[in-house]
């Protein structure tokens, strides 16, 4: 009995040092994609899908479950590549597996998670990030997660779809006609007033605030809800 037990364990470790290592799709391509951006000319990261999107690379043991990248060509116009796969086979030859697929530049841009309507102000939480072809981005494209969390949208927007500056506006922090406490630090001295905003703004906007009591206009940049500082060194706030 314990000798069939020995035969069987050691059959059984045979079997898993000789096993087969299976590569999938998604490690080959990110292999592939990581190759077209040390070898093209035009440095990127690069979206890629293989043609058959079920392939698998079976490695012997030979291999050690390494693989290389020994041949690449890439077709720009028709965003299409072929590649040749190495590896050491059984015999402890080199083996090489052809095939191709789908390739194209992408730019990682933020987008939003959720739909979001008009005059809504968005929230960090609402921000994602989504791959896009280089090609459909352009001067006025979003890139930053900075330029859409706490901006307000101009009009209904769609979730996972590329933003462009026109599509977002700061969030109006003073209203026009709205009461406004403007401040005005010079020399360790701090002067506080009321006045009048002149038209909407958002953080760190200037905005014209005309003094309640002075009937002086004054320029002021919005720092919160219903607050601005003074930047013209030379204005006064004092009633005259």
């Amino acid at each position: 009995m314990r000798m069939l037990l020995t035969l069987a364990a050691t059959l059984a470790l045979a079997g898993a040092a000789s096993a087969d290592t299976l590569i999938d799709a998604k490690t080959i391509e990110a292999r592939i994609a990581e190759t077209m951006a040390e070898r093209l000319p035009a440095q990127g990261r690069y979206k890629v899908m293989l043609a058959d999107p079920g392939f698998t690379l079976t490695l012997p043991d030979a291999a050690q479950g390494k693989f290389d990248i020994a041949g690449l060509t890439y077709d720009a116009p028709r965003k299409s590549f072929a590649a040749a796969l190495a590896f050491t086979n059984a015999n402890g030859e080199r083996e090489y597996v052809r095939l191709g697929g789908a390739a194209g530049a992408v730019i990682a841009l933020p987008v939003l998670a959720r739909d979001v309507a008009a005059g809504e102000t968005i929230q960090a939480t609402d921000v994602a990030t989504l791959d896009v072809a280089a090609e459909r981005v352009n001067a006025q494209t979003l890139r930053e997660t900075g330029a859409i969390a706490g901006q307000s949208a101009r009009r209904m927007l769609r979730a996972n779809t590329p933003l462009f500056a026109f599509d977002v506006k700061k969030q109006v922090l003073i209203k026009k006609g709205e009461l406004v406490t403007v401040t005005y630090r010079v020399e360790g001295i701090e002067l506080s007033t009321q006045g009048t905003a002149q038209a909407d703004a958002g953080e760190g906007d200037a905005v014209m605030i005309l003094n309640t009591r002075s009937r002086r206009t004054i320029e002021a940049r919005v720092t919160g809800v219903g607050q601005a500082v003074v930047t013209a060194p030379n204005a006064t706030l004092a009633a005259r």
